[in-house]
């Protein structure tokens, strides 16, 4: 986890579209993990995987909302599934990048979403009392011919009373926080080999 940052990359790498969203940040935490896929494998099985069908975030949410978490019983891509849910897609980069956010007040049992939040609100959104949170995955070739998947999170706070409730509530959930996305890239690993072992061999 890392405070009070800014992100800054060198002139020639590759410009995440978090960076444009959300490049000045109080607080982040971000996670990686070696898959042996090609990026355009890894992408789409991000993309069309609802999260809900990892067992750990089922029980996690559950636990966090108090009301029963279960997978969707129809195929949606990523987007499709975030309607209803406060969250907005910001951007997707075709084997690259998915990017949401969000908005709210976290730290109330409610979530205290943002349920208005537009795309287009999102960089200027600076609502006293609120924080905004950019959560994205990358997808990179690596030099072995598979892909590093990472994911981060990042979260503006607007205002002491808002930074100080928000640290209290990322103190709590942190480590629960950390075993979703880390639940979320092992999840994505093991069906993006898959499919990629069977292309290989033939047998799709």
């Amino acid at each position: 986890m890392r405070l009070n940052s800014r992100s800054e990359r060198k002139s020639g790498e590759y410009q995440m579209k978090i960076d444009e969203f959300l490049s000045d940040y109080d607080c982040s935490a971000s996670y990686d993990i070696h898959i042996s896929a090609p990026p355009s494998v890894v992408y789409e099985r991000l993309l069309w995987l609802d999260f809900n069908e990892v067992w750990i975030v089922r029980i996690l949410e559950t636990l966090r909302t108090g009301k029963l978490v279960s997978p969707s019983r129809v195929a949606a891509s990523l987007s499709q599934r975030l309607q209803g849910t406060g969250f907005v897609m910001l951007a997707e980069v075709t084997n690259e990048e998915l990017l949401m956010g969000i908005a709210g007040r976290f730290w109330r049992r409610d979530g205290g979403r943002c349920f208005d939040l537009r795309v287009e609100d999102f960089v200027e959104f600076a609502r006293p009392g609120y924080a905004k949170v950019a959560w994205n995955f990358n997808v990179r070739a690596n030099s072995s011919g598979g892909t590093v998947l990472s994911t981060e999170t990042r979260t503006k706070c607007f205002g002491r009373a808002a930074k100080w409730k928000f640290g209290i509530y990322w103190f709590l959930i942190y480590p629960a926080s950390g075993l979703i996305r880390r639940a979320i890239l092992n999840r994505v690993k093991s069906d993006a080999e898959s499919v990629s072992s069977k292309l290989e061999t033939g047998h799709v």
